[in-house]
């Protein structure tokens, strides 16, 4: 069984004008010591700390009745995988990085459709960001970059508009005082707090049964049941599924994991998988889950063109076929502790026999070769249109 591995989240409180806690803001942190945010991996960064809060180390234990003020990244907030908690429970941040496009607009407006709060993360009153102020609830205001003469300049017109203001980088009485004074609403900084790292524990979850759970969630005529059943393998998938579904609302009492599955639904499975990915992935390129899906699917419906072995193997074929890369170790060590058929192993091994020929076919495609075996029955122009259609399959599975 795997070990315990220490998780860690920063948390850094939001006040109000009457300098009580309204919520806190929640940042990564990947070590006890690491008390700085971190900008590169951002959409790891998230996800680590969504899976952190409402998988490992619970919602009330670390918020308790506060909202949760988590970062968003440009490529999250366009990806399908769009929060799947109750809008009470956290505000999207929207970084300062992220480029003003009519899909982001689009996208930030469905949210605030569903009710969750947007803020606009350390805002500097740039033209170029103004469009996004109709997007927005909360405007932080990062007011050493911007200054009091242009707070004064702007805070009544956004005040009339209805947004509610946040400064931020408070770091002294009488920056506060006056921020208080002109309008403000809210208020974090050092003056009343620096983040605060909290520590938990996490039974991490197996990158075999991710990847797996990943691929059939998106199959549009997957068995929930299916679903379950991978989950249920896994302990450390087990417990985090059940902290999310109890996080997600209700006070139906869980009798098992395939009822968890159903309570929780579809879509919020498709969004917990591929946020499980993410939130593991921080030194892996998301490409190389994206390359295992495409060649899963494209074996998959070449096997049943062939029809010799059932399309599962040939789709169990195409998704291990990066397991070495993913796990960093040899395919055959691996392979040694994964109870599969001969001809499976050695197909990933040796290309050997008709699965292996499916899967040098969508190797060599990757490759721009046409000097490849073909599988049976099968000319290059209909391996074309099915590598094309698990291309589409692939796309499909949001991994942000």
């Amino acid at each position: 069984m795997s070990q315990l591995v220490d998780i860690y989240i920063g948390r850094q409180p939001i006040f109000d004008a009457s300098v009580r806690v309204h919520a806190y803001e929640l940042l990564f942190r990947s070590g006890s010591e690491d008390n700085h945010a971190r900008i590169l991996g951002g959409d790891h960064a998230t996800a680590q700390v969504m899976m952190n809060l409402f998988g490992d180390m619970g919602f009330q234990e670390v918020v308790g009745r506060h909202k949760a003020f988590i970062n968003f990244t440009e490529g999250l907030l366009l990806s399908e995988n769009k929060p799947f908690f109750p809008p009470k429970q956290i505000a999207i941040e929207v970084l300062e990085n992220v480029h003003v496009t009519p899909k982001i607009i689009e996208a930030l407006n469905a949210l605030r459709a569903k009710g969750y709060e947007v803020a606009l993360d350390d805002y500097i009153f740039n033209p170029k960001l103004a469009e996004l102020e109709a997007c927005a609830d909360i405007i932080k205001v990062d007011i050493l970059q911007v200054g009091p003469k242009k707070m004064l300049e702007h805070v009544g017109r956004l005040k009339e508009k209805g947004i509610r203001l946040l400064a931020e980088k408070v770091e002294t009485r009488e920056q506060f005082e006056f921020c208080q004074k002109i309008g403000f609403d809210y208020f974090q900084g050092y003056f009343f707090s620096k983040p605060k790292i909290l520590q938990g524990r996490s039974l991490p979850s197996n990158k075999l049964s991710t990847m797996k759970l990943l691929a059939n969630v998106y199959d549009p005529d997957i068995d929930m049941a299916i679903l379950s059943n991978i989950i249920r393998q896994d302990v450390a998938l087990s417990q985090k599924l059940l902290r999310f579904v109890a996080t997600a609302g209700g006070n139906h009492k869980i009798t098992s994991i395939h009822d968890a599955v159903l309570r929780f639904g579809l879509k919020r499975l498709q969004s917990w998988s591929s946020m499980m990915v993410l939130s593991g992935v921080d030194d892996k390129p998301r490409e190389l889950f994206h390359t295992s899906l495409i060649r899963a699917k494209f074996c998959e419906l070449v096997g049943e063109q062939v029809g010799d072995f059932s399309k599962d193997s040939y789709f169990t074929v195409g998704l291990f076929s990066t397991l070495d890369a993913v796990m960093d170790a040899s395919l055959e060590e691996l392979l040694a502790q994964l109870n599969f058929d001969p001809k499976i192993k050695q197909a990933l091994v040796a290309s050997h026999g008709s699965l292996g020929v499916a899967l040098a076919a969508v190797k060599g495609m990757e490759q721009g070769r046409t000097d490849f075996e073909l599988p049976e029955g099968l000319t290059p122009s209909e391996l074309s249109k099915l590598y094309l259609e698990a291309m589409e399959f692939a796309n499909k599975v949001d991994l942000g």
